[in-house]
């Protein structure tokens, strides 16, 4: 369904000469030419959210529905490419559910509609090396354009394949700038270029932005909240596709943080706006975090199979997990992806992105000062929080107890790294030892967890298990537990090296 993208773009002004692609790459690499003409409708929102994002959606004549995600840009445009099967052949043109569903994140509760159609011969040549393994594509296009706006231009692209010899690709681009094509760095796409100045505009989803050391409070707020809300958006769309448990942690990740940050920024924002946020954020998390728990398990469990059981009862003790983990998953990930699909959800993205650009400042004064300043109070205030917790607990603390510390730790920690690049390096290094500390807590807590559903996995009565399963299942509980009592006995040393940390701040 989907793919990596790698490509440069070239500008071809009017004096530039790329000539016959054999006499372009001759002694360099094989080539085999075809010539095509391509219609390609672009659909998006009236305020073009995604062509702002440097995403696309669109329909051409010759590969159907493709939808484009940006990952990264420069010299080397890289996106993620996927293609959608039209919902009924017969339907007038109109993008597929599966398509509206993956820029969901960027158009939220606004409409698509055509933009621009965009109509290209392209001259598609085949590079090879001399070996005959294909390098990539070099796709010379005539554009013309009808929609927004008309506009004509040549463009050379060249879609670099991902075993490509990098010497090759490298003479390659030499020989397209000795030609006279401009390298296009922004890797500006055809509907950018033909929807003109409102495409140029700045995206609805501001990057984070990189803060100098002077910086003053209000930037830090922005950067902070956006940092979690571009996190969430960018991956969005790999949740919906079921594109594994890295993009379900990243977005449970993001709603936490952001609720934590919210949390530590309170005295500066708002109070029932910031409360509004963490309350829907907390839903969130919640949906999120149901699947993720499962992936987590499901992780710990085979490991610690591997570790506790003889080969011999490895095999149906681990089926008869992973079928009970399986079943959870998938009911949590359905009403995840209904989550996703509501109202509510899309009106909260909405929110964060407003609050990434204007935030609900309720103390004008103090975010005009520096973020220095006032950043390293915030955090100190979450670091007094902690202690306080650590402090608190007794000589056995219960599993709750270190739960609470592993939430403080997390809250800090946070903290720490949204200052550290107004206040340095100790700052860093403090959230480095918190992360640790939170690490081992969190080690703790999932042992604590596997334990408790292992011992109510055996006493489900609509599928009881073998009486080796039972005692197979027993023997991992057991392991599980032995390993939550050795964190117990481990996680203050990460307390220490945490306290060493923030002491060398001061």
């Amino acid at each position: 369904m989907g793919m990596r993208e790698r490509e440069a773009k070239f500008e071809v002004p009017a004096t530039a000469d790329i000539g016959d692609a054999g006499k372009l790459l001759d002694g360099l690499a094989d080539v085999a030419v075809e010539e095509v003409d391509q219609e390609a409708v672009y659909f998006d929102t009236s305020d073009l959210r995604l062509t702002r994002a440097g995403a696309s959606l669109r329909h051409r004549s010759d590969d159907g529905w493709t939808v484009k995600l940006p990952i990264a840009s420069g010299a080397l445009m890289v996106r993620d490419e996927l293609r959608f099967s039209a919902d009924d052949d017969d339907a007038p043109l109109d993008p597929p559910r599966a398509a509206q569903d993956v820029v969901r994140a960027w158009t939220r509760l606004s409409p698509l509609l055509p933009v621009a159609t965009i109509r290209t011969h392209r001259r598609r040549i085949e590079v090879f090396d001399k070996a005959g393994d294909r390098v990539g594509e070099l796709d010379d296009d005539a554009v013309s354009s009808a929609g927004d706006g008309t506009a004509r231009f040549h463009e050379v692209e060249f879609e670099i394949d991902d075993h490509a010899d990098p010497d090759l690709v490298k003479q390659v681009l030499k020989r397209l700038r000795t030609s006279g094509a401009r390298p296009d760095r922004a890797g500006t796409p055809k509907v950018a270029r033909v929807l003109g100045d409102r495409a140029a505009a700045p995206p609805d989803l501001p990057e984070p932005e990189r803060l100098a050391q002077s910086a003053k409070t209000l930037a830090l707020v922005r950067s902070t909240i956006a940092a979690g809300t571009w996190r969430l958006v960018t991956h969005d769309p790999a949740v919906r596709l079921g594109d594994g448990p890295e993009a379900i942690h990243q977005a449970r990740v993001a709603t936490r943080r952001l609720r934590s940050d919210l949390r530590t920024l309170r005295p500066l924002l708002d109070e029932e706006w910031t409360r509004q946020l963490r309350t829907e954020l907390a839903w969130l998390g919640e949906c999120f975090g149901r699947v993720r728990d499962a992936d987590v398990l499901g992780a710990e469990l085979a490991a610690a199979a591997d570790e506790a059981l003889p080969p011999g009862v490895h095999a149906a003790t681990a089926s008869f997990v992973a079928a009970r983990l399986e079943t959870r998953r998938e009911g949590d990930y359905r009403a995840l992806i209904e989550a996703m699909g509501s109202r509510r959800y899309l009106t909260l993205l909405d929110q964060l992105i407003e609050a990434a650009r204007a935030p609900n400042i309720q103390d004008a004064p103090r975010a005009r000062k520096a973020a220095r300043q006032v950043g390293a109070r915030i955090a100190e205030k979450q670091w007094r929080r902690l202690a306080r917790t650590v402090r608190a607990l007794p000589d056995e603390p219960s599993n709750e107890a270190l739960h609470e510390v592993r939430k403080r730790a997390k809250q800090a920690r946070y903290a720490y790294e949204a200052i550290a690049p107004v206040t340095g390096a100790a700052a860093r290094k403090t959230a480095k030892r918190l992360a640790d500390l939170q690490d081992s807590l969190g080690s703790h807590h999932d042992a604590v967890v596997a334990t408790a559903w292992l011992e109510d996995a055996v006493h489900d009565d609509e599928a009881v298990p073998a009486v080796d399963t039972v005692f197979a299942v027993g023997r991992l509980a057991e392991h599980m537990d032995a390993r939550r009592r050795s964190l117990v006995a481990t996680w203050g040393r990460d307390w220490r090296r945490a306290r060493k940390a923030h002491r060398a701040m001061r």
